[in-house]
């Protein structure tokens, strides 16, 4: 396999220098103008901000967004406006170093009747404070119930871990080192734990969580690692990394119709829904072909949108883009039935600054004219550029704006507008057209 372009950890060093500092305050108005390009008629609100760090936002159906801060603590935007108090603070448990954080965050789509908040992130347990931040770690995501009399208030003791329950400190393969042996999360006998998300690299955790209209929880999953074996994970099925998983909300088990499912609900394999990703840093559900559309992040080369439905392998290691990848046993039997493996629709090199996607959403809505309803919108974290996609027809991308460095979520909201979320800035934005959008 090709050696690692870093960036991850170039990016964290950058995380890592605005924590300390405290001196990207957000971009001043009039400044943000001049920098933030937008198709004619467009216009850039701001939501929130001066948010540190923040990571993923999910917005409640009563029009609450609850947004992630990367150190471990949740915020909550009401009435419009950014409460003072924390929703909740997970950070005694949360591991942040560089990439690492609580970075995934959903909504029950029955909330308040069934009053649920999701979230993903790096976990820290307590055995493992002796030991360097940097080393090994594990994902989970857990469950927590909000305050019915309070919905802007979690009840800290209703957390309850659905996915990753078993990555304890015993589980961690090097807590000192990343990327090292020994691997997490793998038994004596070389097979994956049950219920065990390594992060031995600094990023490609368990990041974004989404409802699908299933009522099903899906869950976006790194091969947690810079390394061969790490890429690796994500051909094995028996592995929970490289994967996007379907599991119920309520109970973290595999549904007896996910692809690979054995019979056995609570085995990491019933819990696959597809296969063969590096980083699906964020993703989206197509509005009428049943298929997932994914960010990829790429490792030396290129950048990838994935498309495609239950039990769909995307390839990483054994492919990155169009090009060949890892030279092991899966990747050859892979290699050998290409057809097995589902390219992407769309690639683009690590050109122009270019070097990190991330994932965005389809425009479903009718607040923007016709000739941007049913694209999917991407970008670059680094580039802050943001792309649109058609969904027919030839996926030719054109640029829709720029001026967004740091984006870490692209999403459509309730209301029919697009919001992004800048972890440089510390902003959540929304996108409003405001001129007549027409039939």
């Amino acid at each position: 396999m090709r050696r690692p372009i870093r960036w991850a950890r170039a990016l964290g060093a950058a995380l890592t220098l605005w924590l300390v500092t405290g001196q990207s305050a957000p971009v001043r108005a009039q400044a943000q103008a001049q920098e933030i390009q937008l198709p004619s008629g467009f216009v850039v609100e701001t939501v929130a901000s001066r948010l540190d760090a923040p990571t993923a936002v999910a917005f409640a159906p009563d029009g609450r967004i609850y947004v992630t801060l990367k150190a471990g603590v949740v915020r909550v935007i009401h009435h419009g406006q950014l409460q003072r108090e924390n929703v909740l603070d997970l950070s005694s448990q949360v591991n942040q170093m560089y990439n690492r954080g609580l970075v995934g965050v959903a909504v029950h789509p029955a909330f308040p009747q069934t009053p649920y908040l999701y979230f993903a992130y790096v976990y820290e347990p307590p055995e493992a404070r002796a030991h360097k931040p940097g080393g090994a770690r594990t994902s989970r995501v857990v469950r927590i119930a909000v305050d019915p009399d309070n919905l802007n208030r979690a009840l800290p003791d209703t957390l309850v871990t659905i996915l990753g329950a078993n990555g304890g400190f015993e589980q961690i393969g090097n807590p000192d080192q990343s990327d090292r042996e020994p691997l997490s999360c793998q038994e004596e006998d070389g097979r994956a734990a049950q219920d065990c998300i390594p992060v031995e690299g600094t990023a490609h955790q368990a990041n974004m969580l989404r409802f699908g209209r299933d009522g099903a929880l899906y869950v976006g999953v790194g091969d947690g690692g810079e390394y061969d074996e790490a890429g690796l994970r994500a051909q094995d099925l028996d592995s929970l990394s490289g994967k996007m998983l379907r599991i119920n909300p309520l109970t973290g088990n595999g549904y007896p119709n996910n692809p690979f499912f054995n019979g056995q609900p609570s085995s990491n394999r019933a819990k696959v829904y597809t296969l063969g990703l590096r980083n699906p840093f964020r993703f989206a559900f197509h509005p009428t072909a049943g298929e997932l559309i994914i960010g990829d992040v790429g490792q030396a080369q290129w950048e990838e949108v994935n498309r495609g439905r239950a039990g769909a392998n995307f390839g990483w290691p054994c492919f990155e883009g169009p090009d060949p990848g890892a030279q092991a046993p899966p990747c050859d039997r892979l290699r050998r039935t290409p057809n097995r493996a589902i390219f992407p629709v769309h690639a683009y090199p690590h050109t122009e600054g270019r070097v990190a996607i991330v994932g965005g959403d389809v425009y479903t809505g009718s607040a923007y004219p016709a000739d941007f309803r049913n694209r999917y919108f991407f970008g670059d974290y680094n580039a802050g550029a943001v792309w649109m996609l058609p969904l027919t027809g030839p996926p030719a991308a054109q640029e829709f704006a720029r001026g967004f460095s740091g984006l870490v979520q692209i999403t459509l909201g309730p209301d029919g507008h697009l919001y992004l979320l800048s972890i440089r800035h510390g902003t959540l934005y929304r996108i409003r057209y405001t001129g007549d959008p027409g039939p």
